[in-house]
């Protein structure tokens, strides 16, 4: 049996029934993160993992997790308005907090104010309203059912550097109708409303499933496949239809342990929905040295599955990956996908790993579907709401869905050399950092990077051909196999010393925060320095600062270099 012909017998294992048995089990409850629902499926996880024969724990760890409990409006007439409240918003006195409000941006005034403004409840919003002295923030979404949000800008687990960040004004959030009724009631100018909102921030344990299917040939490297198991409600489509994905894969690989060059760990956080990503950051933390040493690529599977999904406009990727991404999703749809950079959100808490990342959010409903009040394109309009039910899931579409992630990893995990695709990050580095010399002008040079940078791109191009040709060979010499061996230690290399200055700001073995980043962030002070006056304090300081983060991204481009000449 050839490669192709293997492929189709491996794609057509997959059970869109089971996929749908799992997905009705699993949305059937509520799953606040550490609730008895989220503990439920973590227990249906290891029943079902165990069964297909795999190592299985599941964990209890504890995090500091933020759930909303109640929130209600009231305008200076005594009437109510509805509304929900935000994990890591803060809680009400007794009485609620009573202020003039203002409806930004038409009012740029709001210190000390109730601030009334279009959107989701989103933590780069929050953050910045909050700085700028706000008392308490209402966002009115657009359709029927308001979105629930987690505010807080932290990664994870706070630490000494970023406790004051989290929330301290209370945050709620309203429908259209509402929102409609709150601005007519401000039509005339600024009017006292009162926010009464309780959320219970504490510690709490949540669980964490991992599942280790293990290749016949033994190997410690692995492929980190994951989704978070908490979600708002009984979240059929974000994210048991992702849960049950991941189940089937595992069910399916199973059988083909002797195919298998990599592991696959599978991984069901919790704390992603009221912990802002805690159960990965934890994971991250605690397991620092077998991610970085062992972890080929982290696989992110985000609500997936839903009626009406059928465009797969884009790859969110690595760019090293974006090929795989492409590849699989052409032969499997028709559809050609754009390369979309992998963004700081979905649980991406390996990029001090220097783990690059493959898919997050796969399905999207087209665009021409959307109308004007859609605030997250390509996602349905009861995400993150009370209406996100198992009546919304297409079998169909999840069972396409996970049959791309099916054969992108059965690709990773059965190819001689790990089919990443570096000329498309040799491109986009180089593209990065003339966008930010063109930011910089004349007040700081990047030319050192950008001329290792264009070294490397040629590299990358000898590296890639290689990678193929040893992929396409049908039998391998035991030439080969070194040369395969030494290629994938030189791809493992490569990440570890490109990706934590492409996308973190800080050390490795710290969290940025929980906001969107630009590419090599550590460079985003040149916004700043490109107007100051040169021969200032705060110019030479800031000057010093992007002097070593400069070197930083140097060595990391130096390294990767190294890494190609020594093959």
């Amino acid at each position: 049996m050839d490669r192709k012909e293997l492929e189709a017998k491996v794609l057509a294992n997959v059970d869109g029934d089971l996929l749908m048995k799992h997905t009705e089990f699993i949305s059937s409850y509520d799953r606040e993160s550490g609730s008895e629902g989220d503990w439920k499926a973590a227990k249906y996880f290891e029943e079902v993992m165990t069964e297909y024969g795999l190592d299985v724990e599941v964990k209890s760890i504890e995090s500091l997790i933020s759930l909303p409990v109640s929130a209600e409006i009231t305008l200076d007439d005594g009437s109510k308005i509805s509304c929900i409240t935000q994990s890591y918003a803060v809680s009400t006195q007794a009485g609620g907090l009573t202020e003039k409000a203002v409806y930004y941006p038409e009012c740029k005034d709001v210190e000390g104010k109730i601030v009334v403004l279009k959107g989701l409840a989103s933590p780069g919003a929050c953050f910045e309203m909050e700085r700028k002295g706000a008392a308490g923030l209402i966002f009115i979404n657009g359709g029927d059912y308001p979105h629930n949000m987690a505010i807080s800008p932290v990664w994870g687990m706070p630490v000494p550097e970023t406790l004051e960040l989290l929330g301290k004004i209370p945050v709620v959030s309203v429908t259209k109708k509402n929102g409609e009724l709150l601005l007519d009631y401000l039509s005339n100018g600024s009017r006292d409303i009162t926010i009464e909102a309780e959320v219970d921030t504490d510690f709490r344990n949540i669980p964490l499933c991992i599942a280790d299917l293990k290749a016949t040939t033994p190997t410690d490297r692995y492929i980190l496949f994951n989704g978070h198991v908490d979600s708002w409600h009984k979240g059929a489509t974000d994210n048991a239809t992702a849960n049950a994905a991941i189940l089937e894969i595992a069910r399916v690989l199973k059988d083909y342990k002797d195919q298998m060059r990599i592991n696959v760990r599978f991984v069901w956080w919790s704390g992603h929905s009221n912990g802002r990503y805690t159960g990965s950051n934890w994971y991250a933390d605690y397991n620092w040295e077998d991610i970085h040493e062992n972890a080929v690529v982290n696989i992110n599977i985000d609500a997936i599955g839903a009626e009406g999904s059928t465009s797969y406009r884009t790859v969110d990727s690595s760019a090293q990956c974006y090929n795989l991404g492409y590849e699989v999703i052409k032969e499997l749809t028709g559809q050609e996908p754009k390369y979309s950079r992998i963004q700081r959100n979905g649980d991406q808490s390996f990029w001090g790993h220097g783990v690059p990342s493959l898919f997050q959010i796969l399905s999207l409903q087209p665009e021409s579907s959307q109308g004007s009040d859609t605030f997250v394109p390509g996602l349905p309009w009861y995400w993150h709401t009370t209406e996100d039910k198992f009546e919304y899931v297409s079998k169909e579409i999840l069972t396409l869905d996970t049959k791309i992630y099916l054969l992108a990893i059965w690709r990773l995990i059965t190819q001689p050399v790990i089919p990443f695709k570096f000329q498309y990050l040799g491109k986009e580095i180089l593209r990065n950092l003339e966008e930010w010399q063109n930011v910089a002008g004349e007040a700081f040079d990047l030319s050192p990077l950008k001329e290792k940078a264009e070294v490397l791109e040629r590299l990358f191009c000898g590296l890639d051909n290689e990678i193929c040709r040893i992929n396409e060979l049908s039998n391998l010499t035991k030439d080969d196999e070194m040369k395969a061996l030494k290629l994938n230690d030189c791809i493992m290399g490569i990440n570890r010393a490109l990706i934590p200055v492409h996308y973190c700001s800080k050390s490795p073995f710290e969290a940025d925060l929980a906001l969107s980043m630009k590419p090599f962030p550590g460079l985003t002070d040149l916004e700043k320095l490109s107007s100051m006056d040169r021969k200032s304090l705060e110019f030479k300081a800031l000057e010093r600062k992007l002097i070593r983060e400069r070197n930083r991204i140097f060595h990391g481009l130096k390294e990767a270099v190294k890494l190609i000449e020594n093959l």
